[in-house]
């Protein structure tokens, strides 16, 4: 579960540009919930993401993944939280061009702290739940965006996380290639896994199970 108890987040803080991009968000998402996070550009969707994946702090408030602070985690057990616990899908995928679909779903195993067994077969399991395993050995500059999403996807999910994080998972994709993405994203919730997808595609939200909308830094309806 993840928990967020009048989080506030300030950007420029004793700037004349001083700017409170969240005002004191309340929320809750239970485990094995597929929900959506909606809004205009500039809602705070982002903002709320980057608190959500552990990668930006807040000013106020408290953020919990499973009970636990996440204000009080040094550096390092941050790091432990973004590699293990939690898996993330960005829009412009986020991969290293020159390398191969197996060598980038890899690449989050090669940086946990926990000794993994069976990289190559890890990654090529997660690669065959996106149906991509026969292009294992393409590099990812010759693939299509559906084809890179697939593969990040992959990554996100190869450490076995209990949270999976979208960032406008579909805004770069035709509609074929998002209908197919989403399909992924409840074949994912259906194995048990947390999914958060935040996105401005109401059509997308509405298969999910629960909207949590924004407008302005403030939650208007969940």
């Amino acid at each position: 579960m993840v928990r967020f108890e009048k989080v506030k987040k300030i950007y420029n803080i004793r700037k004349t540009n001083e700017f409170e991009a969240l005002h004191d968000i309340s929320m809750k998402i239970e485990d094995g919930e597929l929900v959506a996070i909606t809004g205009k550009s500039g809602a705070g969707k982002s903002t709320i993401l980057h608190i959500l994946a552990c990668i930006d702090s807040y000013e106020g408030g408290s953020y919990y993944i499973d009970d636990i602070l996440v204000k009080n985690l040094s550096e390092k057990k941050l790091a432990e939280m973004r590699n293990e616990r939690i898996g993330i899908v960005m829009q412009d995928y986020a991969l290293v061009e020159d390398f191969t679909a197996l060598e980038n779903v890899m690449l989050p195993l090669d940086f946990s702290r926990k000794k993994k067994r069976d990289k190559r077969k890890r990654a090529l399991d997660a690669l065959e739940s996106v149906d991509m395993v026969e292009l294992a050995g393409k590099t990812v500059s010759k693939m299509s965006g559906g084809q890179k999403q697939r593969v990040a996807i992959a990554r996100a999910i190869v450490n076995n996380p209990g949270i999976l994080l979208a960032d406008e998972p579909t805004g770069a994709l035709d509609s074929n290639n998002a209908d197919a993405i989403m399909g992924l994203f409840k074949k994912i919730n259906e194995q048990g896994r947390t999914v958060i997808i935040v996105t401005h595609d109401h059509d997308l939200a509405e298969q999910c199970m629960r909207t949590i909308d924004i407008a302005d830094g403030h939650i208007i309806s969940t």
